[in-house]
């Protein structure tokens, strides 16, 4: 019995490595910027990816020069939550006050708002300012909410977090006496003619949002987003707009075109390039809102967005003046998601005449397989006691079995939970991006623990 447990470890821990490295897409012999060429190619990518609906828009200073809609998302007007690009609008929104001399990017936040409602210790307040609130150089950690924010070691240096966004939301509010939705709405939205945009999930589904899905075991599953309220972990100034990509091609060209009147051009250009380093597998610089990268022949500036149900993408290529806008309707993000963010360098490589990553060969359907096959490994272990009690209680209890099945019933399952954590992400962040995996944790480390709590019943009770 032993050596077939350990051999089912085996697996599981093989298909996971290869789920990790499975698929390095190659370059293709394909250079075009023709925008049918564009097009033909999204549309095999997204069939290949499994993709529900998907937005496009690219744009320059004057024209929307290409703009397609998708699968399930017939209309260029249809918003989709855009996650974290709601960043860039927030810091848009505090540049403007800063233009009215109402904030100084210097201050300290505790001059705007009551830090004792949001921090442990109220005194963080003092130390943190709006530019570091805007960098992500607050010190503040990546997955703390209002009310446990504290400064951690990461004081100076960029640490993402959303709460920072949360509190940016927060000051705009403070300072213009109005709701933070109302001011988007006043100052942004209604001035640029984004009339399919929104900050509040009410307005969102009168303005037609699109269903998001979730990915379970590979199925594309509509429901409802996990929309915040002032205490969760993102917020809506944080990553909760939503948009269509007919109105974020206005927002675009607005950069594009040295501001409109919303901000002036030393405002954008703040936001965009007073900047800091961002060390990593692909170092980049993050401003406010946006990041910049000299990964392409020309810098570009974008950033991503992810939420439940939801993913985004959007990208400013200033010395070619070009905006571009992806809006997608789904969250697989063991799978989807990072190639989806293959289908959006591609946009870029055609767009700058370099050679396109190619996308073939079932890649979505391989990797679901294979976590799928990790998966059922995992509950093969699970349900083996379960399966096998008769024999077990026939069993002399020998100090090596007794050894195998702590290690089988309290190390394996505490190890299964603790898993997230070991790479840096907390269990309920798993809970809210990949419910699949969360589910199969849990349950398999239930079944574990309990079959082991019964094995103890029963020893005890047998003597």
């Amino acid at each position: 019995m032993n050596r077939k447990i350990r051999q089912i470890i085996c697996v599981i821990l093989s298909l996971i490595c290869v789920v990790s490295i499975w698929y390095k897409p190659v370059l293709a012999n394909e250079k075009s910027s023709n925008y049918s060429d564009i097009d033909s190619r999204l549309k095999k990518e997204i069939k290949e990816l499994h993709i529900p609906g998907m937005a496009i828009a690219i744009v320059n200073y004057k024209e929307v020069l290409f703009s397609e809609t998708y699968g399930n998302c017939d209309n260029l007007d249809t918003p989709f939550i855009i996650g974290s690009l709601s960043k860039s609008f927030t810091a848009l929104a505090v540049m403007q006050l800063v233009e009215e001399e109402k904030v100084d990017l210097d201050t300290k936040i505790s001059d705007y708002i009551d830090t004792s409602a949001y921090f442990i210790n109220a005194s963080d307040g003092d130390r943190i300012t709006i530019r570091q609130l805007l960098n992500q150089t607050s010190g503040l950690g990546t997955y703390q909410r209002f009310g446990n924010a504290k400064i951690t070691e990461s004081y100076g240096q960029h640490q993402y977090a959303n709460i920072n966004y949360g509190l940016l939301g927060e000051i705009i509010e403070a300072v213009s006496a109005i709701s933070y939705s109302e001011y988007m709405d006043k100052n942004i939205f209604s001035p640029l003619s984004m009339s399919h945009t929104a900050a509040t999930l009410i307005q969102s589904k009168e303005n037609g949002l699109i269903t998001g899905y979730r990915n379970y075991f590979g199925l594309p599953i509509a429901g409802e987003p996990d929309y915040p309220d002032k205490y969760s972990w993102s917020t809506v100034p944080a990553g909760y707009l939503s948009s269509s990509v007919s109105d974020m091609a206005k927002y675009l060209q607005m950069y594009l075109n040295g501001g409109m009147g919303i901000v002036s051009q030393n405002s954008l250009n703040a936001m965009l390039y007073d900047n800091v380093y961002v060390d990593g597998d692909s170092p980049y610089y993050y401003g406010m809102g946006w990041t910049l990268t000299e990964e392409y022949t020309e810098p570009v500036l974008g950033h991503s967005g992810l939420v439940e149900n939801y993913m985004s993408n959007m990208f400013l290529l200033p010395e070619s003046g070009l905006g571009i806008i992806f809006l997608i309707n789904m969250n697989d993000y063991l799978v989807t998601n990072q190639l989806a963010d293959i289908i959006s360098k591609n946009v870029i490589f055609a767009l700058l005449g370099r050679e396109q990553y190619d996308i073939s060969g079932s890649p979505y359907i391989v990797r679901h397989l294979l976590l799928n096959g990790a998966y059922l490994a995992l509950v093969a272990v699970a349900v083996y006691p379960i399966a096998t009690i008769r024999k077990w209680k026939k069993k002399k209890q020998t100090t090596r079995l007794i050894l195998f099945d702590i290690t089988r019933h309290g190390i394996l399952p505490l190890l299964l939970l603790c898993l997230p954590y070991m790479v840096g992400i907390p269990l309920w962040v798993v809970w809210y991006f990949v419910k699949d995996l969360f589910l199969v944790l849990l349950v398999n480390s239930s079944l574990l623990l309990v079959m082991g709590l019964y094995k103890i019943l029963f020893a005890v009770f047998k003597t």
